[in-house]
């Protein structure tokens, strides 16, 4: 299994809209059958901070999921309200 954790520092004053259009790429995600779950959870030191946490059964999965209309629609329009680059974290899962 591929645990995906991707640190997103959002713009002041964006975050309504950047938890917008995550929770579209959550509903999409969701349904993926490779996709055992895809949530997002916020920073509760930053406000303007935002984690996916993802976890798919393989790599095969992950690139499905990166090939997807949608996610080459709204990751863009993620990209545009963060401060920076969103932060990723590849993990195997152990056990």
């Amino acid at each position: 299994m591929i645990l995906l954790i991707a640190k997103n520092t959002v713009q002041e004053g964006k975050q309504r809209e950047f938890v917008a259009l995550a929770k579209k790429m959550i509903e999409n995600t969701r349904q993926e059958e490779g996709c055992i779950y895809y949530d997002l959870v916020a920073d509760q030191n930053d406000e303007q901070v935002y984690f996916f946490i993802e976890k798919y059964k393989n790599e095969q999965a992950v690139e499905y999921q990166c090939s997807t209309d949608y996610f080459r629609t709204i990751v863009p329009q993620l990209g545009a309200l963060r401060v920076k680059p969103s932060e990723l974290s590849t993990c195997t899962v152990v056990e």
